[in-house]
């Protein structure tokens, strides 16, 4: 999260307060936007992804460091 910079209620502030207001210049106005939290919707497809990922994360962190180093490399394509 980016933090404000210059005096809260001056031309100069710019960035955002609290993940909720943005101050910003655009070309010609200094401007204060209410940032929205996006709704997380729900879908069975997102359900299901969100499960194996779960699962996996659960998997991963069973293993001891020994067994999760066996793994390095396997991150890297064929170079």
């Amino acid at each position: 999260m980016a933090k404000l910079t210059g005096p809260l209620f001056s031309l100069s502030a710019h960035g955002t307060l609290g993940g909720v207001l943005t101050y910003s210049t655009r070309k010609i106005v200094k401007q204060v936007r209410y940032q929205r939290k996006q709704k997380d919707y729900e879908s069975p497809a997102r359900a299901e992804q969100r499960a194996y990922f779960r699962t996996i994360c659960d998997w991963w962190n069973l293993l001891t460091p020994e067994e999760q180093a066996s793994f390095a490399g396997y991150d890297k394509l064929d170079e």
